[in-house]
């Protein structure tokens, strides 16, 4: 039995013995730590992905209105179905997104054609203001054919830091309505913007409506076409329109039809004007004067004479009286 176990122990040494050798001290390489381990990335579902950010949504363009719309106490507009009006602050974006100078007087709206897009680039559009400047007299639209009016136009835009290439309509009055209409090219032929300056001006009682429509030259025909329904749309209301002038309480204008057109303001011819009608005034009254001098001449020598007869019998009665105190 000892023979047994004493081989039991020998084939168990055997076993031991390699596993001893091979978890020796050997070569264990640079005494570093070893990197650590990491997770490899993984990819999620796509189902599971985030989305990009969808693009923001553009502003959508306005759809306006049409209709009876009163703007003041002396104007209203009446927009027919294939137009429609729009507001201040859209005038106001308007003429800033394209560069445009607004017109004299108070900014009111702006009329477009239905289903046209007002933020467009292309789109022309009509500008509609009022200036309560008091009542223009017809009769000062004479000035318009002086044969130096477009140098004063000129003139006038230098001052007033605005291009001006010319007429593509001259100035007409319309006494009957009574209206100014012309059209200027507020651009170079070469710039990419919108060159066409349409104006209208409507008179009424106590200041004149306006009309400017912003458009390019290739859109002349269209505007011009337009020009007469634009100018329907607006009305005085009852005792507001020029023809209800009363000379007797109500302001004239300072502004000829000629200064609706340069935009200049009337203070600077005022001032030459007035020297001028002061002097008239003087001369007046000396002629009246100069009238009614022969009359007072006649009226002095009549009573040099009289005072001299009442001199001369006062004389006479003391000469009596002295001769009856000697008797």
């Amino acid at each position: 039995m000892r023979k047994n176990l004493t081989r039991a122990l020998f084939a168990l040494a055997l076993i031991v013995a390699p596993a001893a050798h091979a978890d020796g001290p050997g070569d264990g390489g640079p005494d570093v730590a070893a990197p650590p381990v990491r997770a490899q990335p993984t990819t999620p579902p796509r189902a599971q992905q985030a989305a990009p950010p969808a693009p923001a949504a553009a502003t959508p363009a306005p759809q306006g209105r049409n209709g009876v719309i009163p703007l003041n106490d002396n104007l209203s507009l009446n927009v027919p179905a294939d137009y429609r009006f729009y507001s201040a602050e859209e005038a106001r974006a308007y003429m800033q997104r394209n560069n445009v100078t607004a017109p004299s007087g108070e900014t009111l709206g702006m009329v477009a054609r239905a289903g046209a897009d007002v933020r467009a680039p292309g789109t022309w559009a009509s500008i509609v203001s009022y200036d309560e400047i008091g009542y223009v007299q017809p009769a000062t639209a004479s000035g318009l054919s002086d044969a130096n009016f477009e140098t004063e136009v000129r003139e006038a835009r230098t001052q007033q830091n605005r291009t001006f290439e010319g007429f593509f309509a001259a100035p007409r009055f319309d006494a009957a309505a009574p209206y100014v209409v012309w059209a200027e090219r507020a651009a170079a032929p070469a710039a990419r913007v919108k060159d066409l300056r349409h104006e209208q001006k409507v008179l009424g009682r106590n200041g004149v409506a306006g009309l400017t429509t912003i458009g390019a030259a290739d859109q002349v025909p269209q505007i011009e076409a337009a020009a007469a329904t634009l100018r329907g749309m607006l009305t005085f209301p009852q005792g507001r329109r020029h023809r209800d002038f009363d000379a007797a309480s109500d302001t004239v204008s300072a502004y000829s039809v000629p200064a609706l057109v340069t935009g200049v303001a009337p203070v600077e011819t005022n001032a030459l004007a007035e020297p001028a009608a002061v002097e008239g005034e003087s001369q007046m009254n000396f002629g009246g004067l100069a009238g009614w001098f022969p009359w007072i001449a006649l009226g002095v020598v009549a009573l040099a004479i009289v005072g001299f007869l009442l001199m001369r019998r006062r004389g006479d009665d003391d000469f009596d009286d002295d001769e009856d105190d000697k008797a």
